[in-house]
């Protein structure tokens, strides 16, 4: 299914002088930051991407209310960088407060959702975690586009889903973490906008900023 990217990664020209190297420190840092495994292609059903990175076995939900549909949780980071390459969409100029700059961006879909080894992978709508419930519940249309694309850009934005922190299931039970992991090193600014108008099939659109600290 044809997808609108709902994670943009602006990287400023002087942390990296050509695309490759913008991708590359995008990809790898936030790869880092999250732990994220990356799933070598050729990809089977990956929404087109140029690369995939997941994390799997997240926020068990169990249930004995619902056996059958209980579950863990898998989180998806899947780039594309090779289409705005080749339409001469991979950099803009944007007005910042030290004035005009350089950057170049990278599009991202990212979603949250039933784990990949479970027989109801992907879609449990009464999940209180990954379903149409809570602040989700009254949305109407696809669920991915509705639930899994904005849950996963509170994940990779602030390390939360519906507002708690994500850890890692085992026994040091450390955060997963966000992008703004990167802040260690970067200046990194993030903003979140509505989604569903023209092409844009998501609920919300999230953009990340990443300048050189000073």
């Amino acid at each position: 299914m044809p997808r609108y990217p709902n994670l943009w990664v602006f990287v400023e020209q002087s942390l990296a002088p050509t695309y490759p190297e913008a991708v590359q420190l995008v990809t790898r840092r936030i790869q880092n930051a999250m732990q994220l495994r990356e799933i070598p292609g050729p990809f089977d059903n990956a929404e087109g991407c140029d690369a995939d990175f997941r994390l799997e076995h997240l926020q068990p939900w169990e249930t004995r209310e619902h056996r059958a549909f209980q579950h863990s949780h898998a989180f998806h980071l899947r780039y594309y960088h090779r289409a705005l390459t080749a339409n001469q969409a991979s950099a803009m100029r944007v007005r910042t407060p030290e004035g005009e700059r350089l950057f170049y961006r990278l599009a991202s879909s990212v979603h949250y959702e039933v784990e990949h080894t479970n027989p109801n992978h992907a879609d449990v709508e009464i999940c209180p975690i990954c379903g149409r419930t809570g602040e989700y519940a009254a949305l109407k249309g696809n669920l991915v586009e509705m639930v899994h694309d904005p849950l996963g850009l509170e994940l990779v934005l602030r390390g939360t889903i519906r507002g708690q922190t994500v850890r890692f299931e085992d026994w040091k039970q450390e955060e997963v973490g966000s992008i703004g992991k990167l802040g260690n090193q970067l200046a990194v600014r993030h903003f979140v906008y509505a989604g569903l108008s023209d092409d844009r099939n998501t609920l919300r659109i999230g953009i990340a900023v990443l300048s050189p600290r000073k």
